[in-house]
This record gives C-alpha cells, structure tokens and sequence, in this order.
C-alpha cells in the first residue's frame, strides 16, 4: 500500500475545495442533466438549469463534507464549510461574471438557504452510508416525481442514470481523500 500523500490543514482544506469545484462546473452539470435523460423542456423553463445545478452543487459539498468527516481533522473539516460561500461565489462568478471582477458575492440569505436546504437533506444520507437514497431525493427537490411530463419509467431511469454519477462522484471523492493524510492546525 502506498503512503498516503502528507497535507498541512491548509492544503487539506484547498484539496477539499479543489475536489467541489472540479465537480461543480456548470458544462459538466448540464452535461449529466442531458446525459441523465431528463426531458428537456424540464430543463429549458426558466430557472430549472440553475436549480438543477443548485441542487448538484449541493450534493457535491455534502459529498466533500462527509468525506472530511472520515479522512480529516475536525479542523479541517470546519475550515472547509466555512469556506462554502466562497465555494458558491466562485461557481457564480465562473457561470456569469467577467474574468475581470471579483468573485460574485453570495448573500447571506441565498447562503443560508443553501445550507439549510439542499446542502442539509444530503449531509444526514451520505453521513450514514445511505448514499443510495439520494437520487430519489434529487429528484424529489427538482418536483421530477410530480411532473406530468416525466412517467415513472422515465423517472425510474433518470434515478438510475443520477446513481450511477452520483456513486462515481462519491468514490472518487472519498478515494482521493483517502489518499492523504491531512494535519490538524
């Protein structure tokens, strides 16, 4: 077994930042929208590709967040969530704003919301190895299961395609965590 890769809590910290935004980008979300076989008048109304990204997003950080739960230091781990208006900023800044301004600023409220909404069902399902119940809570917040224009069959494949992203996401996640040994402060 190789040794695992040494990190301060900083760089602990940065890792963990780096893994949700390389599975936040916005072409990647609609990717696996378009990919997951959602109809695309679903996704076309205004406002359902910032939802649906909103909720991936989510799904993300909590992913990162649960596993800094079992590879970091409690240290860590607050830094990381401390860190998640930042993380959202970027994201917003990254699907909107010029190269010439600063990060787009998340407030308080939308932060909030965040992560009393979203961010908060998925911590308790991936906290407790029931990461297998959150494609049916993703389309559940995004009303898919009460949509007239997606049949069970149709949702019953979407669930299927998300769980297989989600579960590739979860791995490689918690893999690459695995593979440090992250300091305390």
């Amino acid at each position: 077994m190789a040794a695992k890769k040494q990190l301060t809590a900083a760089q602990g910290m940065d890792a963990a930042c780096i893994l949700f935004e390389l599975n936040s980008k916005r072409e990647h979300i609609v990717n696996l929208a378009f990919g997951a076989e959602i109809p695309e008048a679903c996704l076309t109304e205004p406002g359902a590709l910032p939802d649906f990204c909103a909720e991936w997003r989510a799904f993300v950080h909590a992913t990162v967040t649960a596993g800094l739960m079992q590879h970091a230091p409690n240290s860590v781990l607050v830094g990381y969530l401390r860190r998640t208006g930042e993380l959202l900023a970027a994201t917003a800044k990254a699907e909107g704003a010029s190269l010439h301004t600063q990060a787009v600023p998340v407030s308080e409220d939308s932060l909030n919301a965040f992560v009393d909404g979203p961010f908060a069902a998925y911590m308790p399902l991936l906290a407790q190895e029931k990461q297998h119940q959150c494609p049916v809570l993703f389309c559940r917040r995004l009303g898919y299961d009460e949509d007239s224009r997606i049949t069970p069959e149709i949702l019953k494949k979407i669930q299927a395609r998300l769980a297989a992203v989600m579960a590739l996401v979860i791995t490689a996640i918690w893999d690459k965590l695995d593979q440090y040994e992250i300091a305390a402060d």
